[in-house]
């Protein structure tokens, strides 16, 4: 018997696309208040999207509307979602982060409240790691205070990298996994389930990298690839003359141009065994294969939703970039023609091949939409942002560039939804009716 889902702050369907892919969830309802996210996702998954207006019982339906409004008429099995988060966010700076003393930051009061009416044996929330510290701390007992009262036991509660399961980007989100407490059989059990899942040691120590999600293979087979990359960074900074590009000029000379050993030492292994480098690049192309991605590198392929036509090329920033070598970023062009202010590390950061991305950000101008490792490009495709965030390739977007852009952002990868998905299944098959 399939289990019955209820998705929450639904965006364009991150967190759940591992849900649906599993096949062992019925879906009772998604919501989500801005509706070209709703659309994205309503396409995607084939369900009807409805105003919450015209909400009555449906099932297997998305509601576009605010959630304070939302009366859901269904018990559940599980309920999965992650309220806004910008409030708890430590990139807003501690002044801005207001957390639970402004109505975003009450949002999940509201995901209490319909886990409350449709009582589910499981729920997942999702937010940014910021939320634990945000208010000195009190926002988060609360919260935690909030779901035992209702009688789950947290049976994960965590602040996970995502790149820990299989996204080539460096993305840590707080996730809670609640089970109701009379349910439960054996938390040991339990937890051995969380464990084989969300604690993967191969990609912990091996994490899948830009190159890899870009090319659609693993490391083993992109040798001159990745030479190639690097050599074009040989006089990046020639004219430059400051720290930073001292600091590129001497980590250049030190390349190997070997793609294992760069891929060691920029990741930190240092003690590399090969045998467990064979089944970590096993991962690798599993994870490639999940996503579809394998033997399908995204250059020059298009898109019916134009998610992969190049930014608008810009002389000025193409002058810049050219001096910005891979995971650098403008503190490179300090006291340069091509100089920018700036105070974020991911202002016209370039991806490194051999690293994971920094966080995919869903907002900003001013150089903050990522740049690619190719020394001739510059800003990256929302179908590039798509793939680091691991959206498959035949999920497609609704809606404006900028509005494309948030909704990758924004998202929980579904890489991560994906295991998360086959946690709670599991769990379910070792929990009490």
């Amino acid at each position: 018997m399939k289990h019955k889902l209820i998705t929450l702050f639904t965006g364009a369907g991150g967190l759940d696309w591992g849900f649906h892919n599993n096949g062992d969830y019925d879906l009772i309802l998604s919501n989500e208040i801005l509706e070209p996210h709703l659309t994205t996702y309503t396409k995607n998954i084939g369900i009807p999207l409805l105003d919450l207006s015209e909400y009555d019982k449906q099932t297997n339906v998305g509601i576009c509307g605010d959630i304070h409004d939302l009366k859901v008429k269904h018990d559940s099995d599980v309920i999965i979602g992650g309220p806004p988060c910008q409030d708890f966010s430590v990139l807003r700076g501690t002044e801005k982060r207001s957390g639970f003393k402004v109505k975003r930051g009450k949002l999940y009061e509201q995901y209490l409240r319909l886990v409350k009416s449709s009582n589910p044996k499981i729920f997942v929330f999702e937010n940014v790691p910021g939320m634990i510290s945000a208010n000195n701390g009190l926002a988060y007992e609360a919260i935690q205070k909030d779901f035992q009262k209702e009688g789950y036991t947290l049976v994960y509660n965590n602040v996970l990298n995502i790149s820990n399961l299989g996204a080539p980007q460096s993305r840590k989100r707080l996730i809670i996994i609640g089970v109701k407490t009379k349910y439960i059989k054996n938390v040991f059990e339990i937890n051995e389930i969380i464990n084989k899942y969300l604690n993967n040691s191969l990609l912990i120590k091996y994490p899948l990298t830009a190159l890899e999600i870009f090319e659609g293979n693993s490391l083993g087979n992109l040798e001159n690839k990745y030479a190639n990359i690097m050599k074009e960074y040989k006089d990046a900074t020639k004219t430059i003359n400051n720290e930073v590009a001292e600091k590129w000029n001497k980590e250049y000379s030190n390349l190997s141009f070997n793609i294992l050993t760069d891929y060691c030492k920029y990741n930190n292994i240092e003690k590399f065994n090969e045998e467990e480098f064979k089944k970590a690049m096993d991962e690798h192309d599993k994870i490639l294969k999940i996503l579809g991605f394998y033997l399908r590198p995204i250059y020059n392929q298009t898109f019916v939703d134009e998610s992969n036509n190049l930014p608008r090329a810009n002389k000025k920033v193409k002058e810049r970039m050219q001096h910005i070598p891979p995971f650098y970023n403008f503190k490179v062009v300090k006291n340069t023609p091509w100089s920018v202010k700036g105070l974020m590390s991911n202002i016209y950061r370039r991806l490194h091949p051999l690293k994971p991305s920094p966080t995919v950000i869903a907002y900003g101008g001013g150089g903050t939409g990522g740049y690619h490792y190719l020394y001739n490009r510059q800003g990256l495709t929302n179908r590039e942002r798509a793939r680091l965030q691991t959206f498959p390739d035949n999920y497609l977007f609704n809606g404006s560039s900028s509005e494309v852009r948030a909704q990758i952002g924004e998202a929980v990868p579904p890489i991560a939804s994906y295991w998360i998905s086959k946690t709670v299944h599991e769990i379910f098959a070792n929990i009490n009716d």
